[in-house]
């Protein structure tokens, strides 16, 4: 479900139904899952997202 709403949601949907605690616990696995730029636009918005050799 993540995913989807990371790819094709709007900013309604990411405050309805992503949890930030979680999204950050599970970004490891996720980010595996996106495309490079969905992946990017996350990590630039939110630097705590970025792998920690990247940060």
């Amino acid at each position: 479900m993540y995913r989807i709403v990371l790819i094709n949601g709007k900013h309604e949907d990411f405050t309805h139904y992503l949890d930030a605690s979680r999204l950050v616990a599970y970004w490891p696995v996720l980010r595996k899952m996106l495309g490079r730029g969905v992946r990017t636009d996350w990590e630039d918005s939110f630097p705590q997202l970025r792998p920690a050799a990247a940060a």
